[in-house]
């Protein structure tokens, strides 16, 4: 394709070519520059990240949550793929990902697609396409680990709490939507990398 616009052109060949070309022709699409979370979310990799939580910090009475977790699998690379192929707008997904809580005394794990497009400060900010309203936010914690928050604090510091809805339950749950809020103080969920069985 080169040869050919070079030859169309009439432009010298060689290195006089190439700057020419790199000073005409556009930059590289925002897809191809580096992803935010790349090491812990890979492009082209599924990953899955677990709650961190010690024997102490599971039997604390006032944690709801006993587990989460956030699993990409090859069904979520193929949709990161084709959202790579589009136009890049700011709202445009480039994390696909399946959210998996567990809750004290539920033997039930509940689960919530999540769609994430890129946020500041470096974060990826997610919801689920099947429920309006309601997110959370993953952030980089260490080298592969992640950070999910629930909400976060403003620009005075005051920290907004958030949820969002598991199950697709909405407004359709005739006991109201299930969701997953943030626990009793405002730290991060820690997910650290783990094997895919601990996502499910």
């Amino acid at each position: 394709m080169r040869d050919r616009l070079i030859e169309k052109l009439r432009l010298p060949r060689g290195p006089a070519a190439l700057a020419i070309m790199a000073a005409v022709l556009p930059p590289l699409p925002a897809a191809a520059a580096q992803r935010l979370l790349a090491d812990a979310l890979p492009p082209g990799h599924p990953s899955c990240h677990a709650l961190v939580l010690s024997a102490a910090q599971r039997t604390e009475p006032e944690r709801r949550v006993t587990n989460i977790a956030v699993e990409r699998t090859k069904g979520d690379i193929a949709a990161e793929r084709k959202w790579g192929a589009r136009e890049q707008f700011d709202d445009t997904p480039v994390v696909s990902a399946t959210l998996r809580v567990r809750f004290r005394g539920d033997p039930v794990t509940h689960s919530a697609r999540l769609a994430c497009i890129a946020g500041d400060e470096g974060s990826l900010i997610c919801t689920t396409p099947a429920c309006v309203g309601g997110e959370i936010r993953l952030g980089s914690e260490g080298v592969g680990a992640l950070a999910l928050s629930i909400g976060g604090k403003l620009k005075s510091g005051r920290f907004i709490r958030h949820y969002i809805h598991l199950d697709e339950s909405c407004e359709g749950r005739t006991s109201g939507p299930l969701v997953l809020e943030q626990e009793t103080d405002d730290r991060p969920f820690s997910l650290a990398p783990a094997p895919k069985e601990a996502c499910r």
